[in-house]
């Protein structure tokens, strides 16, 4: 086929009318595609063997059944590369002969159990309708704007010469190509000639490596051959990997087998108390044991629990603070034949109960200070108080018959139903994952490794027994000396080996950087280790920075797992830009599936599997779990882990997150799991289901579809009100939707892809829906429904009770502003948060809206008064209005802003006097509670100093994390450039830019006529003047005021609840009580709360928050 003046070109354009975009095929692509990506052009050739040639000619009758059968192919190969079942293509039919070109789009819903021929036909069917289209002529303009839509399009040529000069062909055919399309991320075309079928792919080589396109290419025909040999086969257990990819997936990526030797592990400590009974195993604090001491109070333990009655089997409980005694309770159990089940001390009795009553534990070992928080009705040892009865017993190594395949230790983790879930696992299981990595990481002798993780988490058996293992020793902390970075960066100059979870490593090292710690002080650490979360690149090269003789690795696992079961060398001659958890360990298999249990090809995303010897036994007395996350697949056993990842071509894994219903809702983690488990437990619900559902507008909201039981009177609202209850604000769902009857797959579990999308036909009504009475109304619901994207809304429905937060609220504000040429600041979206209320409002002379605002006003008791954050914000209150219960009012104290040019008073004392105003309207006489966060803290002193002064009583004044105003000044100017500068350093060059970015944007706003400028610009260009600017003149009037505040002695008591984060660490080093102990005549209480400046009020630190508040609000 020769190229022809496009201009006589005739095409058909068989496709929808609209052009809006289709959904994205989300190719697995070795780079992101940005809106800075460029399209490189790139070519992949490949040319159909003679045999499929062969085989595709004799099942079909024709080109288009031939076509018909390629294209079921190709859409088949990104079904499995993406698990997408809506697949659009864009199609291009060309004929040599007539010289037309059809336009279309090729659309199709997938699933698994879809047969090849009834895709083929269904695919035929659309063909045969595009060539018999009428031939309409468009515009290149037009049909580029088209097929730009598509991600993907597929190109098929009919009648096509066959001729020796391919290359020059190929050549024609790209010049051809351009005339239709611009640039897709991927553009099939396929060459038919009499005798012969070829094609190439065209791929952005911004996105593609020419390897991933190429094993594409191969998938592609390994596909279509499977396919023309069973057409009644369903699409996806189909081959799709070649032989020589299956055997690197299966075979050369996988760990080789290790002959280890098979005793239980305590058998490698009484080898070492043999050849080096002096060495030291053990150091806490001051105290140390060496080898034979160890070896010999674990035997005397061992005989005394045989003599209590424990056996082979038995289940030993130990709940005990960090100690020598860990190591000496955890090898004397495995020695007596029993059960290690380690608790922690610092969970609830409730907890250490279930898990007591649920391993039908026979002893529990513990010490005398934990005595009083433990649960009763279970036979007790406290250690410290009868070690004296312990001595007594033989030191000698006890004669136990033990087999490898019996219960080792059972750990217990927490699930989304909030129920935690024993794992079970073996001493087989244990010798595997202590000694491979031992022979994967290096341990020896010489080694010294402190033990940081909590007893009950399994990784603490790495921990412990990786250094006894080797022969090394091992070094117990105690939580205050691991949350202490001085003392424990001392600590670091006499280990060799260091694993912590990166959100641990990550503090300690800005710790190390900010007080320019001397690296050479390190550098005995020849190991360090992370794990446990996902590992930030940034983390490791910081890591690699500071730690600079040591080898930095990833370490990957779960309980399921014997904790551990690959690891990721972190190469020192380059950067690293991944999160990779590496390759397995000795006797483990790591392998990736896809939905239908399909080897997923390298590149390709799907859930991570694990087997081999790391594998326990399952989760005790719950077989229903065990069966779903342990399958049997090829006669081996393997573990479901729910994290999704992917292989690169050099055989490392790489992580991409979980693969459950864990989402992102306006910067908030969410597990959709909790709220499910929350609305099962609501009033006649018989099954629940939440969903997150993206809206026209960007915003995404929480859907929940419920089953009510039979013959419920239950409502809508009863429900809604339960899940408030017992649930912070922002797991609340918008929408409700009741079904007859959960849709099921095969498997009969929840087909949450079958879940109808919220309409205005099914969402229910949290009330009676009550239409516009009026223009105003009328006119203000239209602008509610265009915004929320919801419809109906009744006038007397709640802004958040729809979802609306103050993004949305700025939207609404802008179209009112646009309609009616009055402006409502946000605070009426809280304090007017209905319709009726809003115009109610707007037809007002002038709209008087308090600085009050409402963040849970019902309850019977004294309201709880809570100041803003620098600038205006109060969404920071709102999970702690959730946590204080019903019965708890809490409002806030905010700046209001009704025009332009209006700002709060430049002055703390003049803000505190207008709050005070305010809130005397709702409250007009004390006892007063105030709290205030930041800035708020420095404005509710001042706010408790004029109601002293008034001869009001204030019976709680709450700082959170607040410094005294001016304390930082006090510092010398050295230590405080030296703290801004560290603080600027860590962080990454876009960080940088953006932080400087913002202090020249600040910078320009400061100034009136900078400010003025901005206002004036967002006017002329009809847009809304955004939040974001808003909030900062806020803040750079509030910082000023604070700037010049001179604050008086308080006659009161001061309560601080204290961030155990410090991000004002230069403050706090140099005065913990963040300089109020010397404003206070009644005295200072201080509480401290786990997260950082603000995270304090965030999940889950908030939580601890509220309970240490409640002590003063009752």
């Amino acid at each position: 086929m020769q190229p022809q003046d496009t201009s006589d070109v005739q095409e058909t354009i068989a496709a929808p009318q609209t052009l809006e975009a289709r959904s994205q095929l989300q190719l697995p692509v070795n780079r992101p595609k940005l809106a800075s990506t460029l399209d490189q052009p790139a070519y992949q050739v490949f040319s159909l063997p003679d045999r499929l040639v062969q085989s595709l000619t004799t099942q079909t009758q024709g080109t288009i059944e031939a076509q018909s059968i390629i294209l079921a192919a190709f859409k088949t190969l990104l079904y499995r590369y993406t698990q997408q079942e809506k697949i659009s293509l864009g199609l291009i039919l060309s004929n040599r002969e007539s010289n037309q070109h059809h336009i279309s789009e090729l659309s199709a819903d997938l699933h698994s159990r879809l047969k090849s021929r009834t895709l083929a036909s269904d695919i035929c069917k659309t063909l045969t309708l595009v060539s018999q289209e009428s031939v309409w002529k468009s515009q290149p303009s037009e049909r580029s704007k088209w097929l730009s839509n598509h991600s993907v399009i597929v190109t098929l040529i009919e009648n096509v010469p066959d001729v020796e000069d391919k290359d020059q062909q190929l050549k024609e055919f790209k010049q051809h190509l351009c005339q239709f399309t611009d640039s897709p991320d991927l553009h099939l075309t396929i060459l038919q000639s009499a005798s012969s079928v070829s094609g190439f792919f065209r791929y952005n080589a911004a996105l593609f490596d020419s390897d991933t396109i190429e094993r594409l290419s191969g998938h592609f025909q390994v596909l279509l051959t499977g396919m023309l040999a069973d057409l009644d086969c369903p699409i996806a257990p189909l081959p799709l990997l070649t032989q020589p990819e299956q055997h690197q997936l299966l075979v050369e990526w996988n760990s080789q087998p290790a002959n280890y030797p098979q005793i239980p592990i305590y058998r490698h400590v009484e080898a070492h108390a043999v050849e080096y009974p002096t060495a030291i195993a053990l150091r806490f604090g001051s105290q140390h044991l060496t080898y034979a001491e160890l070896n010999q109070r674990a035997n005397q333990l061992a005989h005394f629990l045989t003599h209590k009655g424990i056996r082979p089997g038995d289940r030993v409980a130990v709940c005990i603070q960090p100690s020598l005694e860990i190591a000496v309770c955890l090898l004397g159990i495995l020695k007596a034949g029993g059960i290690y089940v380690p608790l922690d001390p610092t969970h609830p009795a409730s907890r250490l109960a279930m898990i007591l009553d649920d391993t039908d534990a026979a002893v529990l070992l513990t010490q005398a200070p934990l005595l009083s928080s433990l649960p009763q009705g279970i036979q007790t040892i406290c250690l410290d108080r009868e070690w004296d009865l312990i001595c007594p017993f033989p030191t000698h190594n006890p004669d136990i018959e033990l087999l490898l395949d019996q219960t080792a230790y059972i750990i217990y983790t927490s699930g989304t139903t909030g129920t935690p879930k024993g794992v079970a696992a073996s001493h087989r299981n244990l010798v595997n994952y202590i000694l491979a990595t031992q022979d994967r990481l290096g341990f020896d002798r010489h080694d010294v490794m402190p033990a940081i993780a909590r007893f009950t988490f399994s990784i603490s058996l790495f921990e412990l027994l990786s250094p006894l293992a080797a022969g090394g020793t091992l070094v117990i902390l105690e939580r205050e000396h691991i949350l202490d970075f001085g003392r424990l960066t001392q600590t670091l100059e006499q280990l060799t080996m260091l694993h912590t979870v990166p959100s641990l490593m990550r503090q300690l090292l800005i710790y190390i950087q900010d007080n320019e710690l001397d690296l050479t002080k390190f550098r005995r650490l020849k190991h360090v280790f992370t794990g446990g979360d996902t590992v930030a690149p940034d983390l490791l090269e910081t890591l690699k920075n500071v730690f600079q003789n040591a080898n930095v690795a990833v370490l990957y696992g779960c309980s399921e797992v014997s904790s551990l079961c690959a690891t990721y060398p972190v190469p020192r001659n380059h950067v690293v830009t991944k999160s990779r958890v590496g390759k397995p360990f000795n006797n483990v298999s790591l392998r990736l599936y896809d939905l239908d249990q399909n080897l997923v090809p390298i590149g390709v995303a799907g859930e991570i599997y694990v087997g081999g010897a790391g594998v326990t036994n399952g989760y005790l007395n719950r077989e229903d779990l065990t069966q779903e996350k342990f399958v049997t697949i090829d006669g081996q056993r393997f573990y479901r882990t729910g994290d999704l990842g992917r292989f690169n071509p050099d055989g490392n894994l790489e992580f991409l997150g979980r693969a459950d219903f864990q989402i992102k809702l306006r910067g908030i983690r969410i597990e959709l799991g909790d709220i499910e488990a929350a609305l099962r437990q609501a009033p006649n619900v018989s099954e629940g289901v939440v969903m997150a559902h993206q809206l026209a507008n960007g915003e995404k909201n929480l859907v929940a579809y419920l089953v009510l039981a039979r013959k419920s009177d239950s409502t809508i609202e009863s429900i809604r009100q339960f899940l408030q209850a017992n649930l912070p604000d922002y797991m609340v769902p918008a929408a409700f939707v009741v079904l007859d009857e959960m849709p099921l797959n095969p498997n009969r579990k929840v087909d949450r892809r079958a879940l109808p999308l919220p309409t205005a036909e099914n969402v229910v009504s949290l009330k009676n829906l009550v239409p516009p009475s009026n223009e105003w109304e009328q006119k203000l619901t239209e602008i509610w429904e265009a915004v929320l994207d919801t419809h109906p809304i009744g006038v007397t429905d709640r802004f958040t009770d729809l979802g609306g937060h103050s993004l949305l609220a700025t939207q609404i504000m802008h179209r009112i502003e646009q309609t009616y040429q009055r402006k409502l600041p946000v605070i009426a979206f809280f304090q007017a948060p209905t319709i009726r209320e809003q115009a109610i409002l707007l037809q007002q002379d002038s709209i008087a809206v308090s600085s009050i605002v409402p963040l849970q006003p019902k309850g019977s008791k004294p309201p709880l008064f809570g100041i803003h954050v620098m600038g205006r914000g109060l969404d920071f209150y709102r999970p702690l209005a959730s946590h204080l219960g019903e019965d708890q009012p809490l409002y806030g104290l905010t700046s209001q802003m009704l025009d332009d040019e209006e700002m709060p008073p430049n002055d703390v004392k003049a803000l505190a006097t207008h709050y005070i105003e305010n809130l005397r309207t709702l409250q007009p006489n004390g006892p007063y509670r105030l709290v205030g966060i930041s800035f708020g803290g420095v404005i509710a002193f001042e706010m408790a100093q004029q109601l002293h002064a008034q001869g009001e009583t204030v019976s709680l004044l709450g700082v959170f994390d607040t410094p005294a105003p001016g304390v930082g000044q006090k510092l010398p100017l050295r230590s405080r450039l030296f703290a801004y500068g560290s603080r600027f350093l860590k962080l990454k060059p876009s960080q940088g830019l953006a932080r400087v970015k913002r202090r020249l944007l600040e910078k320009s706003l400061k100034k009136a006529s900078g400010e003025k400028a901005y206002r004036w610009v967002y006017r002329t260009i009809g847009r809304p003047f955004p939040l974001e600017l808003e909030d900062m003149i806020y803040a750079q009037h509030h910082q000023e005021a604070s700037g010049v505040y001179a604050p008086e002695l308080y006659p009161g008591q001061i309560v601080m609840f204290r961030a155990q984060d410090q991000e004002i660490s230069v403050t706090a080093e140099s005065d913990p009580r963040l300089g109020w102990g010397d404003l206070t005549i009644g005295g200072l209480e201080v509480h401290d709360i786990p997260g950082d400046h603000l995270g304090i009020l965030k999940e889950p630190n908030v939580r601890v928050l509220a309970q240490a508040l409640r002590q003063y609000l009752n």
